[in-house]
């Protein structure tokens, strides 16, 4: 990735620029230009989709479940 500086920089989700890396991923640009990507191709899968009905209340709650797990990659406690 190339920043806004000039410099470039090699981004890993291994490396200690981990967390830069998966800002990046997101940054729209924001960061900087990303200048090549090297892709990790993972075995097909079997997606499973599951519908069910929550009341309008808990609609909120589960919305701020699914982002926090998301994003921070850890689970919350509704109760």
């Amino acid at each position: 990735m190339m920043l806004a500086n000039g410099d470039v920089v090699k981004l890993s989700r291994d490396d200690q620029d981990a967390e830069m890396f998966h800002a990046s991923t997101l940054s729209l640009g924001a960061l900087g230009i990303i200048l090549s990507v090297t892709l990790q191709c993972e075995r097909a899968f079997n997606l499973q989709q599951v519908q069910y009905s929550v009341p309008l209340k808990d609609v909120r709650l589960l919305c701020i479940y699914t982002l926090t797990s998301f994003f921070y990659r850890k689970t919350v406690d509704l109760t």
